[in-house]
């Protein structure tokens, strides 16, 4: 197992400050509840800071000649980041038992850890 993955549950205990989302519910999108695990909280907070760690360090790259070890911590940070928020969202539908929720909605965290879910346009069939 790598070592990444053996640290994990450590460095998620270890998240002192949680990231609030920040987003706000549209329309007429639908609250399905409300996050209270601390763990899942800490997990999109971790998330959240790999995900920003990562786009600041691309921002700065595109603007310098990086090296391959540069290039590597980014690809390291965006993979990692998005890891954790895969693993966040199989908590979220375990803790709100939202596995048999229908197929064509999508969900989005908002302000006050709600899970929202609204429902994706159709996209027309165009044969050519």
């Amino acid at each position: 197992m790598s070592t990444w993955l053996k640290l994990l549950p450590l460095e998620i205990d270890g998240v002192e400050e949680l990231i609030e989302p920040v987003e706000v519910l549209k329309g007429d999108d639908t609250v399905l509840g409300v996050i209270c695990s601390e763990d899942l909280k800490k997990i999109w907070s971790l998330y959240k800071s790999l995900r920003k760690e990562a786009e600041l360090l691309a921002v700065e790259q595109k603007y310098t000649t990086p090296t391959d070890e540069e290039k590597g911590k980014v690809a390291e940070l965006a993979t990692k980041a998005r890891a954790l928020e895969l693993i966040f969202w199989i908590g979220v539908q375990d803790e709100l038992q939202m596995w048999a929720r229908p197929q064509d909605f999508s969900h989005y965290i908002c302000a006050g850890w709600k899970v929202a879910e609204f429902k994706r346009p159709e996209m027309p069939f165009f044969p050519f």
